[in-house]
């Protein structure tokens, strides 16, 4: 039996660890290889692009067998009125959030132009030689608030509603009168109902009362 040939040398170290860095550079060896950020965004795009088309490959796909001039007509009418459809329903949930907001009170609705309510009251007065009965019945409500708000020397936050001015009285004796007023308002006036002779004189006789109890201002409701 021969003489065994003698065992080589081990490498360095050093070139064994620069070997296997060198191998695990390999993409074979990525275990978390970094995605290729323009195909992404492009594959993205076209995903996005497939949603939106699909409604209307259907739609074609449903009308298949019709002659090309009638199919294409009945197509892009039914997109059209897809497209409206979608344009009122969020017409009308626009509608529904800003319509509390058009309801705020009325001295936030009404410009304030005059710190006097006796030139509300002859505002009111014109309104009614009018024959605008609600805009003077909104006239003489501003003109009791701002009565009430002198009389008791506490001006009223900007954006007040109506309700929360009743909420502010509600253990005054203006609180009834004040309610006949709110309620003609919104039926009235919010509600586009019909203000007519017989809701102003009501009002009137409220606008009387409310007129009578801010002038005496030791019995003003202070809240």
């Amino acid at each position: 039996m021969g003489p065994m040939p003698a065992a080589s040398p081990l490498p360095d170290p050093e070139k064994i660890r620069r070997t296997a860095e060198q191998v695990l550079r390999r993409p074979d060896y990525r275990l978390d290889p970094q995605p290729d950020s323009g195909r992404t965004l492009f594959e993205l795009l076209q995903r996005f692009l497939r949603w939106v088309l699909t409604p209307f490959q259907w739609l074609l796909d449903a009308l298949e067998g019709l002659p090309g001039w009638l199919r294409w007509p009945i197509a892009l009418g039914l997109v059209a009125i897809l497209i409206l459809l979608v344009c009122h329903i969020g017409y009308t949930i626009v509608g529904a959030v800003r319509g509390p907001r058009q309801k705020r009170g009325l001295a936030a609705a009404l410009p304030r132009t005059s710190r006097d309510p006796a030139a509300l009251e002859r505002q009111a007065a014109e309104a009614v030689s009018r024959g605008d009965f609600i805009t003077a019945v909104r006239l003489l409500f501003a003109s009791c608030l701002l009565r009430l708000e002198l009389a008791e020397k506490r001006p009223c936050l900007a954006g007040t509603t109506n309700r929360e001015h009743l909420r502010r009285h509600r253990d005054s004796p203006v609180f009834e009168p004040l309610r006949l007023f709110v309620e003609i308002i919104e039926t009235r006036w919010y509600g586009r109902g019909i203000c007519g002779l017989e809701d102003f004189e009501a009002c009137r006789a409220a606008h009387a009362r409310i007129r009578d109890f801010a002038q005496e201002p030791l019995h003003a409701h202070r809240a």
